[in-house]
């Protein structure tokens, strides 16, 4: 596997990421429920900061689709890429914590029950979202 210097990598705790961003893009947060692939459970694929409190903030939108996915599916745990360089915490600085669900009215009725769930996770952790 290669990986870039200064670049490393650890498992991380879905408990302990930290959303940064507003929107919740649901269809694609649904396409990779439907198309897990284990492989994002040890790979880095997600890219985190370090922020030193026992807290992981995510990095990018990839990064947030994954982890919300990973959220409906009950994944304990994902290896993570650290980097140096701190994300803005758009969400907490600017949106009060409150997320905006894009693309929520254009779900098939089957894909609701996940959606709900996604919100109910996140409800609990103190997250809002627009419409509520």
């Amino acid at each position: 596997m290669y990986r870039p210097l200064g670049a490393h990598q650890k498992d991380i705790s879905t408990r302990l990421m930290k959303p940064t961003g507003p929107d919740i893009r649901i269809k694609d947060v649904l396409h990779l429920v439907k198309n897990w692939n284990p492989a994002w459970e040890f790979d880095g694929d997600i890219t985190v900061f370090d922020a030193g409190i026992a807290q992981y903030l995510l990095v990018d939108d990839r990064s947030h689709d994954v982890f919300f996915a990973s959220l409906i599916l009950g994944k304990p745990s994902l290896r993570c890429k650290l980097i140096s360089n701190e994300p803005k915490d758009v969400l907490d600085e600017e949106a009060d914590n409150t997320f905006n669900l894009v693309g929520e009215n254009e779900i098939p009725e089957e894909e609701r029950k996940k959606i709900d769930y996604l919100k109910t996770v996140l409800s609990r952790k103190g997250y809002r979202f627009i419409d509520d």
